[in-house]
């Protein structure tokens, strides 16, 4: 006979393996819903302004960095993405440039969290970056940028997966205010 110690074993390590293979089906299943998500960021307009990034800077006695300030509207339907398995979308727009010393550099430049299919048709216009443009190289002379939206999908269980929009044409870098060619 066994002991009601052995038999409160055999039922949880029974139910310990059955709720794991249920998630993995879960996971592996959410793999297979196809979503097809559309989304694009386009830039109303872009100023370089000079100056120091703040007090912290190692750059205190000139004023020789060069800062990017945009205007954007971004326009998504990414309903298609939330299914049964899917907690929120974390969604950002990334622009992406090269320099000469960097071949490929990127920048978040505005991001938001959707928790409801509700909030996931996006149609916003005049909006600010929300993250400061900054090159390494301290100057935006002769840079373009293409500007796309990135996604990722956070499950309930599983893995994150990601997806992006295609990228715009290519947006130049004006000069600084007040700086004359």
């Amino acid at each position: 006979m066994n002991s009601l110690q052995n038999r409160a074993n055999a039922v949880m390590a029974f139910s310990l393996s059955a709720i794991f293979c249920l998630l993995g089906a879960i996971a592996l299943s959410a793999l297979l819903i196809p979503g097809n998500p559309t989304g694009s960021v386009a830039l109303d307009s872009i100023k370089v302004v000079t100056g120091r990034y703040d007090k912290n800077w190692v750059d205190y006695k000139t004023r020789d960095n060069e800062f990017a300030n945009t205007l954007m509207q971004v326009d998504a339907d990414l309903s298609s993405l939330f299914h049964w398995n899917t907690k929120q979308l974390f969604v950002y727009a990334v622009a992406e440039y090269s320099t000469p010393t960097h071949p490929k550099n990127q920048i978040v430049i505005w991001d938001t969290i959707i928790k409801r299919k509700s909030d996931a048709m996006i149609k916003k216009k005049g909006i600010k970056n929300k993250y400061s443009l900054i090159d390494v190289n301290k100057k935006w002379t002769n840079v373009q940028a293409n500007v796309s939206l990135h996604w990722n999908i956070v499950p309930y269980v599983g893995f994150m997966t990601y997806g992006h929009s295609q990228a715009s044409d290519g947006y130049a870098f004006p000069l600084p205010s007040g700086i004359q060619t």
